[in-house]
């Protein structure tokens, strides 16, 4: 793109491995698709799951990210 007059930027690499919100979206996925919402006030209650994901749930992500960043270079990432 560069040779035909394109400005390319650098971005970085986007690896779901590296952006522990996926880990939060599968929780709250995993406990709407147990209950099946029949309609918009009762996705609306499923909606407070996020609020209800324990503290010690979002610690654990934070922390896991050392071990996350090692496993991507560890293969060549």
């Amino acid at each position: 793109l560069q040779k035909i007059s394109f400005k390319v930027l650098e971005w970085p690499s986007n690896s779901p491995d590296l952006n522990p919100i996926e880990n939060l979206w599968s929780i709250v996925k995993t406990s709407v698709e147990k209950r099946m919402p029949k309609n918009c006030e009762e996705l609306e209650l499923f909606m407070k799951e996020w609020a209800n994901i324990p503290k010690s749930v979002l610690i654990n992500l934070v922390n896991s990210m050392p071990k996350r960043c090692q496993a991507i270079i560890d293969n060549n990432g």
